[in-house]
């Protein structure tokens, strides 16, 4: 009986932390150290202002489209970190097709590589995360779903 009622407590902890709810506006996050597509250390810390985030191709490709003509710094002058997870592209498309693209951008990429990292990030299927944070704390969260949308939040039209 007493083996029966430790297990169920078990498993209670260990799928809650499995199925742990998405960050939301008003909590903390941790500082974090990502690599981004040259390999080099990335930070979110206490001058983070904003995250973009993606997990799938689709948000990807919206961030991407927006930030086309930006200037170059533009993102780390106003501390703004891209992070993707890429942790379910296959190993031969991210390491031979979608890394080497990724060096084409004149801005950094965190990528999580094995999704443990962003994992309670939030996300919305085709649509790119804008998280807005001031020292370490979630202000604001924004779902945007065009490049047009995004270019306005980060005012650069």
């Amino acid at each position: 009986m007493k083996t029966q009622k430790a297990l169920s407590v078990l498993i209670l902890l260990f799928s809650q932390a499995i199925y742990a709810a998405p960050y939301a506006a008003g909590e903390q996050l941790a500082a974090l150290t990502l690599h981004d597509q040259y390999d080099k250390p990335g930070h979110i810390n206490e001058q983070t202002r904003v995250i973009l985030f993606s997990r799938d191709k689709a948000g990807g490709d919206l961030l991407t489209s927006a930030l086309s003509q930006m200037p170059d710094n533009y993102l780390s002058e106003r501390h703004i970190i891209f992070i993707s997870d890429i942790s379910k592209m296959p190993g031969l498309i991210s390491r031979y097709i979608a890394i080497p693209s990724m060096r084409k951008r004149n801005y950094s990429i965190l990528l999580d590589r094995d999704g443990d990292n962003t994992e309670k990030f939030p996300d919305q299927d085709d649509a790119a995360t804008l998280i807005e944070i001031e020292s370490l704390r979630i202000t604001n969260i924004v779902y945007l779903s065009s490049s047009e949308e995004i270019k306005q939040f980060l005012k650069l039209n």
